[in-house]
């Protein structure tokens, strides 16, 4: 099985997840850092070799690379976005590939991530599984996934929008994988898990960053980016975050958090 249609659609271009991860940056109560959150749990040698599925944007590899890290770093993506924004990248390469089927041999990193991406993937048990087949024994797998009612008023906002226009809002994917049920199923498949949980919160004191980041997440919601109803929807929730600045006094505050779940690859 592949991703769903809006989940191929939305990152036929990266500029929504940039918006987001823009968003979380530089808006959030205490300072946000998933990349550097992954590092500290992983620990990782300078020489390890890693396996990035899901690589997105591109800036976990090549922060790496950046940093002076030695060992093999490759970024697996079903987005060519994706991979092309690796293309150059001293010390990475990147390629085209599905979680559930990763085109590498058994036993082949001592470090594989899934940062942000499982919700993406059809059969979650299926990609795990793949993970803990490529690792090299006593590798290390770490995974990143939202709380189940991440932002709840930016989704609330987004999917009462999309209701009146008439879309059929499909299963968003922070609720099919989360922090709730992600841990167990790690467990299941490498023995134990170590969960390292992080809440925190939006806090945007003017509506330009609130609209981009609920417009951001419009393809979750069954509005794809080539959508005729986009400018539609975009005024709506343009005009309803700048009421709701006009008739507050206080900045536009969201919940949210995520976990990072590392396990180990033993010999069994």
């Amino acid at each position: 099985m592949q991703p769903s249609i809006s989940d191929v659609q939305e990152y036929l271009s990266l500029e929504p997840l940039a918006t987001r991860i823009h968003t979380h940056q530089h808006y959030s109560d205490v300072p946000d850092d998933v990349e550097a959150a992954v590092l500290q749990a992983l620990s990782m040698a300078p020489e390890a070799e890693l396996l990035d599925i899901g690589c997105g944007t591109g800036s976990f590899l090549r922060n790496l690379s950046g940093s002076g890290h030695r060992g093999r770093l490759v970024g697996l993506d079903a987005s060519p976005a994706a991979v092309d924004a690796l293309s150059g990248t001293p010390g990475v390469s990147a390629q085209l590939g599905d979680a559930m089927d990763l085109p590498f041999e058994a036993d082949s990193f001592d470090v594989v991530t899934a940062r942000h991406m499982l919700y993406h993937v059809p059969d979650v048990g299926q990609a795990l599984a793949e993970a803990r087949r490529v690792l090299k024994t006593d590798g290390v797998f770490a995974a990143v996934v939202n709380h189940p009612d991440v932002t709840p008023r930016v989704s609330a906002l987004v999917v009462d929008v999309v209701s009146q226009a008439g879309v059929e809002i499909p299963v968003v994917p922070n609720s099919r994988v989360h922090s709730g049920n992600l841990p167990a199923m790690i467990e299941s498949t490498f023995g134990s898990v170590e969960v390292h949980r992080y809440d925190n919160a939006l806090v945007i004191d003017r509506p330009e960053p609130v609209i981009a980041f609920a417009v951001a997440q419009l393809s979750f919601y069954g509005v794809e980016p080539e959508s005729g109803l986009r400018p539609e929807l975009t005024r709506a929730i343009d005009r309803r975050v700048r009421d709701w600045f006009t008739s507050s006094n206080e900045p536009w505050r969201d919940p949210k958090g995520y976990v990072v779940c590392t396990a180990r690859r033993s010999s069994r």
